[in-house]
């Protein structure tokens, strides 16, 4: 891996939103990404809607992320929601065709809500989930991270 972080937002912002099928980026947003070796993301993590209770996410992956670096980037994204942005919720925002980042933030802790009905252009469903700051730190990959 060539670096998670926050470096390149705005590419790393356009190459998610192409990859949602979003027509146009938030005007306001953080995103955070994991590059390869080779360069070429395999990972973004947007973070939208910021209120000071709750941040809707996005996460776009397109290749394979080892467990490490699994981890790593939702210790970036929490770090970012709880201990940066003080928020108490991150709402993850999943269409329901993605079954892989479904379990992908099942695993990392996030409780599934419910269901929008045709949320999407396409008229996919989008499923909701969300993670309290509290349920993160109760997590158990937590454990031992500061």
């Amino acid at each position: 891996m060539r670096y998670i972080g926050y470096q390149d937002e705005e590419k790393a912002e356009k190459w998610a939103s192409k990859k949602l099928g979003v027509k146009g980026g938030p005007e306001l947003f953080r995103a955070l990404s994991a590059v390869n070796d080779e360069g070429q993301y395999c990972c973004v993590i947007l973070l939208t809607n910021f209120s000071p209770r709750n941040i809707d996410i996005n996460i776009v992956v397109d290749g394979t992320l080892t467990p490490k670096n699994t981890v790593l980037m939702f210790n970036g994204l929490f770090r970012m929601v709880f201990d940066q942005l003080k928020a108490v919720r991150a709402t993850a925002l999943v269409a329901q065709s993605n079954t892989s980042c479904q379990s992908l933030v099942t695993t990392a802790g996030f409780v599934k809500e419910g269901v929008m009905r045709k949320a999407y252009d396409d008229d996919e469903d989008m499923v909701i989930y969300s993670i309290l700051d509290n349920e993160y730190r109760e997590h158990n990959w937590f454990r031992g991270v500061k």
